[in-house]
C-alpha cells in the first residue's frame, strides 16, 4: 500500500510543472496590467496637482506669470519622478482680475505596448484667476 501511494506521488510530479507553465503567464500578465494601471492613475494625479500648483505659483507672480506656472509645473513633474512632461500656457494672465490657464501632459511608460495597447496620454489643467497687489 505504501509503495502504491509513493508511486502514484512521483507520477504526478510532473503535473506540477505543467501547471505552473500555464499559471505563470497568466499571473505575469495581471501583474503587468496592475502596474501600469497603478503607473497611470499615479501620472494622472501628478499632472493634475501639478498644474494647480503651477497656477497657483504664477498667479502671485509679479513678472511672466505664464512663465513662473509653466516652469514651477515642470519642476513639480520632475520631483515627483515624470520627466519628459510638457506644460502649455493656454491663457498667460498678467492683468489684475485676468485668467491665467495651464495644462500639463504626460505620457507614462507603456509596458504592454507588445499587446497592442496604445500609448496612453494622461493631461492636467488648472485656471486661476490672477491677483493685484
Amino acid at each position: 500500500m505504501k509503495r502504491r501511494i509513493m508511486h502514484r506521488l512521483h507520477q504526478e510530479h510532473g503535473v506540477e510543472l505543467v501547471e505552473a507553465a500555464v499559471t505563470l503567464p497568466i499571473v505575469f500578465l495581471l501583474f503587468l496590467v496592475i502596474v501600469q494601471f497603478g503607473w497611470t492613475v499615479y501620472a494622472q494625479q501628478t499632472v493634475q496637482e501639478a498644474a494647480r500648483y503651477g497656477v497657483r505659483r504664477g498667479v502671485v507672480a509679479q513678472n511672466n506669470p505664464g512663465g513662473v506656472a509653466r516652469v514651477e509645473a515642470l519642476g513639480f513633474t520632475t520631483n515627483a519622478g515624470l520627466g519628459g512632461a510638457t506644460a502649455q500656457v493656454l491663457a498667460p494672465g498678467g492683468v489684475v482680475g485676468s485668467n491665467l490657464r495651464l495644462r500639463i501632459t504626460y505620457q507614462p511608460p507603456n509596458l504592454l505596448a507588445w499587446m497592442g495597447l496604445p500609448q496612453l496620454t494622461v493631461r492636467g489643467e488648472a485656471e486661476g484667476r490672477m491677483e493685484g497687489w
